[in-house]
This record gives structure tokens, C-alpha cells and sequence, in this order.
């Protein structure tokens, strides 16, 4: 009399892989990435994507695009919401503030990592981080004046990931 009132059980896996598809972002992280077709004026390639989760199961993607002229690795990591990237982020800030790194706002970029010297392949790279809506952003940049260029690329990557 019970398994009357009891949904069964393929029908319940069914809902909840719906919710599930349902529930998911409309673009994949994948998809948010810079891409070649992102520079109509450079011939750039893909060097490599690839994609994973972060310790908080956020979808982490990244991306390496090159040219005759730049070097660039993106990374993004999608979380829950906005206050847990900027979460992090101030994480990051603190670590960089031991190192002299510090933020300073940048117009559209108020919530940034401060602009850091590293390599990239064994070349002088800078490196910023961000944050936008619900993602962390890592941008790489080297090649010539990648310092002053670095926030132009993070200004096509937030409007690749507004859409």
C-alpha cells in the first residue's frame, strides 16, 4: 500500500537531471574564454585549453593564445557567487601586498589584484587578476609593452564575459 504513493524511482532521476541541466550557466566556462576569433586585426593562435574544478567545485578553464607579437594565458574560475571570487581575490591582494604589489583601481577594474611582474615562458610577463560578476580572472601577458597592454586584454576578456 505504501509503494502507491512512492514516485518511481526512473522518473525522479529524470527531474533531477533536468533541474540539473536547468540549473547550469546558459554559456560554457569554456566559452567565456579569449579565443582567436576574440583579435581580427592579429593572426593569433591557440596554443592549448583546458578545463577542471577548484577546491570549492568551481569550473576552472584556462587558455593560451599567442602571436608574433604577445604571449597570453587566461584563466577563469566560475564560483558561486560574486562574494566568494572577491573572497579570494582579497586573498590574493594580501599575498601580493607582502611581495609590493599593491591594487590600484583601474576604471571597470576596480576590484583587481594590482598589476605583477612574472615569466611566461621564460619571458618577462605581467600579471593581473580580477574579478567580473561571478568570476576570477587571471590574465599573463607578455611581449612588448605587456605591461601597459595588460589592462586592453582585460578589458576584451570582461567583454567576452559579458556577452
Amino acid at each position: 500500500m505504501i509503494t502507491r504513493h512512492l514516485i518511481p524511482i526512473p522518473l525522479v532521476a529524470i527531474f533531477a537531471l533536468g533541474l540539473a541541466a536547468c540549473s547550469g550557466d546558459p554559456i560554457p566556462p569554456r566559452d567565456l574564454l579569449l579565443g582567436p576569433d576574440d583579435f581580427l586585426d592579429t593572426a593569433v593562435t591557440e596554443t592549448s585549453r583546458g578545463n577542471g574544478t577548484t577546491n570549492l567545485d568551481g569550473p576552472a578553464v584556462q587558455v593560451e593564445l599567442s602571436s608574433s607579437e604577445f604571449k597570453l594565458l587566461e584563466s577563469l574560475v566560475l564560483f558561486e557567487n560574486r562574494g566568494i571570487a572577491l573572497t579570494i581575490l582579497a586573498g590574493i591582494k594580501q599575498d601580493q601586498i607582502v611581495q609590493g604589489v599593491t591594487a590600484e583601481p583601474v576604471a571597470g577594474f576596480e576590484d583587481n589584484s594590482g598589476v605583477m611582474s612574472e615569466q611566461l615562458h621564460g619571458d618577462d610577463a605581467s600579471t593581473v587578476f580580477f574579478v567580473e560578476g561571478r568570476a576570477l580572472v587571471r590574465l599573463t601577458l607578455s611581449g612588448v609593452g605587456g605591461d601597459r597592454m595588460i589592462w586592453a586584454f582585460a578589458r576584451l576578456a570582461r567583454e567576452k564575459l559579458d556577452g
